[in-house]
C-alpha cells in the first residue's frame, strides 16, 4: 500500500502543485526583452530543506509503523481462513457459521482500516506540503522581487534542457533553511556547552 517510491512521487507532486500550476520555474536567465528568469526544482526543494526532510522522514516513520500493522492483521485474517479451511469439514454448523462471520467481519474491518489509513496518508501528505509549500513560495516571491527577477518556472521532466546557470534551487534551499531551522538542525549546529 505505502511504498517509498509511491509516498515521494505522490509528495513532489504535491508539492509541485502547491507552489505552483507552471511547468517551469525561472532562474538567472535574461531573454532579449531584458527579463530575468530562473527556475526551481521542486523535489530538490522538499529533499534540500532541513524542513522537508525530517517531514519527509517523519511519514515515511509512520506509513511504515501502519503498514506493519496493516500486514499483522492481514497474516492474522490469513491464518484464520487458513484454520477454517482446515477444519470446514469436520466444523458442526453453527461453528461454521460463526467462524465464517468472524473472517468476514475481520475482512471488513482490514479493508476500512486499509481505506483510512490511504485517506490519512494523503491528509499527511497534503499538509506536510502545504506547510512547506507556503513557505517556500514566500521565499520565492522575495527572492525575485530583490533579485530583479520577472518569473521563475517550477522545474519538471517536461524540459528536456534547462542551463544550469538558470536554477536557483540551491540559493532558495539555503535561504529556506535559515529561515525556517528545524529543531535537530538547531541542536546539531549549537556549539557544545562548557
Amino acid at each position: 500500500m505505502f511504498t517509498r517510491s509511491r509516498s515521494y512521487l505522490v509528495l513532489f507532486a504535491g508539492l509541485a502543485g502547491v507552489m505552483g500550476t507552471a511547468p517551469w520555474a525561472m532562474s538567472q536567465g535574461v531573454t532579449g526583452a531584458g527579463l530575468k528568469f530562473g527556475f526551481v526544482n521542486s523535489v530538490e526543494v522538499l529533499q534540500g530543506t532541513d524542513e522537508g526532510r525530517q517531514k519527509v522522514a517523519e511519514f515515511q516513520q509512520w506509513a511504515e509503523a501502519r503498514q506493519k500493522e496493516l500486514q499483522q492483521d492481514k497474516i492474522e485474517l490469513d491464518r484464520l481462513r487458513e484454520q477454517f479451511a482446515a477444519q470446514e469439514r469436520t466444523l458442526n454448523p453453527d461453528t461454521r457459521t460463526e467462524m465464517m462471520r468472524t473472517i468476514e467481519d475481520r475482512d471488513r474491518r482490514l479493508r476500512r482500516k486499509q481505506e483510512d489509513s490511504q485517506l490519512e496518508s494523503e491528509s499527511r501528505n497534503r499538509q506536510m506540503l502545504e506547510q512547506v509549500g507556503t513557505k517556500i513560495q514566500t521565499i520565492i516571491t522575495e527572492y525575485a522581487q530583490q533579485n530583479g527577477y520577472s518569473v521563475i518556472f517550477l522545474r519538471n521532466e517536461s524540459q528536456s534542457y534547462v542551463d544550469p546557470s538558470l536554477d536557483i534551487t540551491k540559493e532558495l534551499v539555503s535561504i529556506y533553511n535559515q529561515r525556517h531551522p528545524v529543531a535537530s538542525a538547531q541542536a546539531s549546529s549549537a556549539p557544545a556547552q562548557p
